[in-house]
């Protein structure tokens, strides 16, 4: 294949890749926008909507492919503010910030050394494997430092938390079959699920080290298919199946003539602005991996105390600090012994129409049309119901937040709040809430799946559509 073909090729992939991730963010902005805005009455912080406006703005241009180098570059900067007002922050929006740096970077190089003529091929041929290159280094170092991360868990050091996860109730998609393979099966799990425990950590230590290797370029792309069926197929995350699908094609599945090894590391001679690209990059990339590995975190935080703020973890905690929340920890530590205590609502008295955001083994259920509200809003009511915390339902509370938005409730109010507005209720309603507990988990830290249920506590509360629900005085 000629390589201007490859190129011509190039360009529709990343328009169309474009359009993906731009419309993805869309739906997930204005879904989250929505949930925001039921949950506070059908009202919205001034903050809220300049921010909404401004990323929907954004969005809808890179969609029409209007000035994209700059508003890929603004988009880049601006959503994690969004993020930040709103409450909100996952691994999809990395990939789709890290996305819009490239796209910025790439757009700028097309259009400045018209790169699409055919006497530059080859140059727009090494501009995008520098690029592609960045990109997926980003990628794999977000990825080593979570294995960094995994490493100082006592779940994943004693290889149990990747079956944790597919047995868990909220996570997994089959749990039920992953307990009863437990239950009937114990040797065969205790031989594979340790494998498949230590192999998350050590293939996201070698992401880079794969890259770089034309031979193991085949391992690396066997390693995204099995992380594609394990988002997409056994576990349930909303969004991430679909932009780490549209990344693994973006980098790939390509038709130009490939530089592979270590002459990706060396930054672009001919074209300065892409030489500083990755110089800052390369730079960047050094320091947080360098800085933050354990034994070294501890010293150099103190020395370079601005890199905090780069560190996934500390960056992620101070968010959620801010909202009035403790870290969920979701795929570590307390978050992998769910599922031992969860809430039942019902309301309209003697009538029991039951609120059923999530089952009795704690998962999840379609209460809501939009999982992405579940995500957002729901998060704690959903997450906390199912016994991540175990105490969730009384600690959660966001009224002493210095956030624009001042979420009223703890988390067992919250679901309240949000079944009122949803369904248009007018006047004084009243709900009930029963509190279940299972049994402890077993010797290895995987909740007992062999339980049996007790009614811990029961709540009622009245609410008006005002203020929070208040809760009512039980009669016998």
């Amino acid at each position: 294949m000629e390589n201007n073909t490859g190129i011509a090729f190039e360009i529709k992939k990343i328009r169309w890749i474009t359009i993906g991730f731009a419309a993805l963010s869309l739906y997930r902005t204005l879904s989250i926008a929505a949930g925001q805005f039921i949950y506070n009455g059908y009202a919205l912080a001034n903050e809220e909507w300049i921010y909404l406006s401004v990323v929907v703005a954004l969005l809808i241009m890179l969609l029409a492919d209007k000035k994209t180098s700059a508003v890929a570059f603004a988009t880049a900067v601006l959503y994690p503010k969004f993020e930040t007002v709103f409450g909100c922050g996952s691994i999809s929006t990395a990939l789709f910030i890290y996305f819009c740096f490239f796209l910025g970077m790439w757009r700028y190089l097309f259009d400045k050394y018209e790169l699409n003529k055919t006497e530059n091929q080859d140059t727009a041929n090494r501009i995008l494997n520098k690029l592609y290159w960045i990109l997926f280094a980003a990628y794999g170092l977000i990825n080593g430092l979570s294995a960094l991360l995994h490493m100082a868990d006592p779940y994943w050091k004693s290889g149990v938390a990747m079956e944790i996860n597919l047995a868990h109730s909220y996570w997994g998609r089959f749990y039920y079959f992953f307990r009863e393979l437990r239950n009937n099966h114990p040797a065969l799990m205790d031989l594979l699920m340790p494998v498949n425990n230590y192999g998350v950590i050590i293939s996201q230590l070698l992401l880079i080290p794969l890259y770089l290797f034309k031979p193991t370029r085949k391992w690396l792309v066997a390693w995204f298919i099995i992380l594609l069926i394990h988002i997409f197929v056994l576990l349930r995350i909303v969004l991430l199946p679909h932009f780490t699908l549209l990344f693994f094609i973006l980098v790939f599945y390509r038709k130009t003539d490939s530089e592979f090894g270590l002459r990706l590391l060396k930054p672009e001679k001919t074209i300065k602005p892409l030489r500083n690209y990755m110089w800052v990059a390369y730079i960047i990339f050094t320091l947080l991996f360098v800085l933050k590995t354990p034994g070294i975190s501890t010293a150099t935080d103190k020395v370079f105390w601005f890199l905090k703020e780069w560190d996934t973890k500390v960056w992620f905690n101070k968010r959620i600090t801010q909202m009035g929340l403790g870290q969920p920890d979701i795929l570590n530590a307390q978050g992998l012994q769910s599922a031992r205590r969860f809430m039942i609502y019902h309301k309209n008295g003697s009538k029991k129409e039951f609120l059923l955001i999530t089952g009795k083994d704690g998962e999840r259920l379609s209460y809501l049309p939009d999982p992405l509200f579940i995500e957002h809003q729901g998060l704690e009511i959903v997450y906390g119901n199912t016994g991540a915390h175990l105490v969730a339902y009384d600690s959660f509370t966001y009224m002493n937040s210095p956030t624009p938005y001042k979420w009223k409730g703890r988390a067992v109010e919250r679901l309240i709040r949000i079944d009122y507005f949803v369904k248009g209720y007018k006047g004084s309603h009243e709900y009930e809430v029963e509190f279940w507990e299972r049994t402890k988990p077993n010797k290895n830290g995987i909740p007992s799946w062999d339980y049996s249920d007790s009614l811990v506590e029961v709540r009622k509360y009245n609410f008006t559509g005002k203020d929070e629900p208040q809760r009512i005085p039980l009669t016998h």
